[in-house]
């Protein structure tokens, strides 16, 4: 499961989010940890690994036999239904680390109540000077009241930066142009004049950067929050009749409150990548559908199944 979960989300990120990206280097698809995972493949590979758990496929001369796997004493249906139980506990825990990690960020939420998210570009210029030793945020306008609160960005350099003309032109030259430069999704707005303060402490070298965060809605903590109670509602339902209960309503359940909220909350999420911008819906929405349409159609097969019974 380990292992369809990881393959299918990097293959569904490449097929559904950036095809012709790595159709000219397909190298990169190897590359998983530059990120791009897609929660829709990540569904697929599961539901694969675990058919591969339940049943074996045996080739015999040119003719492929599909052949149950007692082993468990479990259908292929039932054992899905426990994984949709503890995969909506994981995602709890995913989106958590999506939003530590400063992505699939929320778009601006016009007022003051939200969250400036700043890892991205703090770990950005980390990546882009070795030099670095430490970035934070060390203060802030105390009149909160805006979508723009101004920051102070705070850049240390390492010991061995010996002069503030060196100090001076690493930063200047690495740091700067990355905070003043066009993003697609832009996580800060700098101030007009982009003048940094360079000052020597005991600890070294500091620039400090004054500039204006953007309040974003935190979508990766709804999505968790989505996963919490889909977590608690599967629970509840497993706990009242346990293995009598009917194949599929609990992973018909999963589908439909996991993607059916990714359809509403894509709608205050900005989009990773531009395939799809276009779209009266984007891509998340769009590979949401099929998942929901199917959740409906499981739920409907357990009600009819338990009726007839």
């Amino acid at each position: 499961m380990i292992v369809g979960t990881v393959i299918g989300a990097r293959i569904g990120h490449v097929v559904f989010y950036e095809p012709f990206k790595y159709l000219n280097n397909p190298i990169d698809i190897l590359k998983i940890w530059e990120g791009g995972l897609s929660s829709h493949g990540c569904a697929v590979g599961i539901l694969i690994a675990l058919y591969f758990y339940v049943y074996k496929i045996e080739i015999k001369g040119k003719k492929w036999q599909i052949i149950k796997h007692h082993r468990q004493g479990h259908s292929w249906l039932q054992i899905v239904d426990r994984m949709a139980i503890v995969v909506a506990l994981g995602s709890i825990f995913i989106r958590f680390g999506n939003f530590m990690n400063s992505e699939i960020i929320g778009t601006p939420t016009g007022s003051n109540c939200g969250v400036v998210f700043v890892g991205t570009k703090i770990q950005e210029i980390k990546n882009r000077i070795p030099a670095v030793k430490m970035i934070s945020i060390i203060d802030q306008d105390a009149n909160l009241n805006t979508n723009h609160p101004k920051l102070t960005l705070e850049i240390q350099l390492y010991e061995r930066i010996s002069s503030l003309k060196q100090a001076t032109n690493i930063l200047m030259k690495n740091v700067k142009p990355l905070l003043l430069k066009k993003q697609k999704i832009p996580t800060l707005i700098s101030t007009e004049d982009g003048r940094m303060n360079i000052i020597k402490t005991s600890q070294g070298y500091k620039g400090y950067f004054k500039m204006n965060g953007i309040v974003r809605h935190p979508s990766q903590l709804y999505e968790a929050a989505v996963c919490l109670l889909t977590f608690l509602i599967l629970m509840f339902v497993w706990n009242k009749k346990k293995d009598q209960t009917p194949h599929g309503l609990i992973w018909g359940l999963f589908l439909l409150f996991i993607f059916g909220s990714r359809i509403v909350q894509e709608v205050i999420k900005e989009n990773n990548v531009a395939f799809g911008n276009d779209f009266v819906l984007n891509q998340g929405q769009l590979l949401s559908i099929p998942f929901v349409l199917l959740g409906f159609l499981l739920i409907r097969r357990a009600y009819l199944k338990s009726t007839s019974d």
